[in-house]
């Protein structure tokens, strides 16, 4: 992973494996691991558990979505 620093647990996240693949779900910081959150209509499940050294990157989700150029905050 590029950064040495880990995410808060259980806070939404997107993380990439080193394959490239992009997930989305939260850090479990006793487990030391991200768990990739499936979201169905009604539910969300847990997926595949990865473990921090699999991990090239992460942001947390409210990051990416305040630096999305198609947002717009109206103050």
């Amino acid at each position: 992973m590029k950064s040495k620093d880990l995410p808060s647990p259980h806070i939404r996240l997107l993380f990439t494996d080193l394959s490239g693949i992009r997930h989305k779900g939260v850090y479990n910081e006793l487990l030391k691991v991200f768990i990739e959150k499936i979201d169905h209509e009604s539910s969300e499940e847990v997926g595949i558990s990865y473990p921090v050294e699999t991990i090239s990157e992460w942001e947390y989700e409210d990051d990416q979505e305040s630096s999305d150029p198609d947002i717009i905050e109206i103050l």
